[in-house]
């Protein structure tokens, strides 16, 4: 799916690793599916092939986004219904550990999304992004945040707003599986 998208936009897989650090090798790696990548790693491809991280996830790969029938109006006076049993679903494999459930639509300003994450899981790096700013809030368990180098622990109930285009990354140090509640705006899913 990405080396389609890559072809079709003209872009070269030497053009991709330079404009997101990893090797050409990788890149033609995870293109094939010989290899995972990292969220990190697939926000970085994402951004430099001009499309939301959502276009990278289809039934055919094994990170999977699951279609949902979401109720989607348009205008902003009407509202958008997801149901718990239609959320997009995000699932990210080993290292990251992660479960992502989108519980907005997809055309607002702004983004919610109800994350679990296994003991030891997380984004696998630090990776920026074109939103302007996110907020995370932890629910249950303990996470580890890295902002721009600098690390902030928290804890159930604790809650860290920042700018997305600084580099950021996560992961939960704790014993249980983390519960989390993103906001971001405006969305990059």
């Amino acid at each position: 799916m990405i080396r389609n998208i890559r072809l079709e936009k003209k872009i070269t897989i030497n053009e991709v690793a330079q404009r997101t650090g990893l090797t050409a090798s990788f890149i033609s790696q995870f293109e094939r599916g010989l290899t995972q990548a990292s969220i990190a790693s697939m926000q970085k491809i994402a951004q430099a092939i001009g499309i939301r991280m959502s276009d990278l996830f289809n039934e055919e790969t094994e990170l999977t986004m699951e279609t949902a029938d979401l109720l989607v109006a348009k205008g902003p006076s009407n509202p958008i219904v997801v149901r718990k049993a239609e959320r997009k679903t995000m699932i990210y494999p080993e290292p990251e550990k992660t479960v992502k459930y989108l519980l907005t639509g997809l055309d607002g300003k702004f983004e919610v999304i109800y994350t679990l994450v296994e003991p030891g899981g997380g984004s696998g790096g630090l990776y920026s992004h074109e939103s302007d700013e996110e907020c995370l809030v932890v629910l249950k368990g303990s996470m580890e945040v890295n902002v721009g180098g600098k690390i902030y622990v928290l804890e159930e109930g604790d809650a860290i707003t920042f700018s997305s285009r600084i580099p950021h990354g996560w992961q939960n140090i704790g014993a249980e599986t983390a519960e989390l509640i993103w906001v971001i705006a405006p969305p990059t899913f």
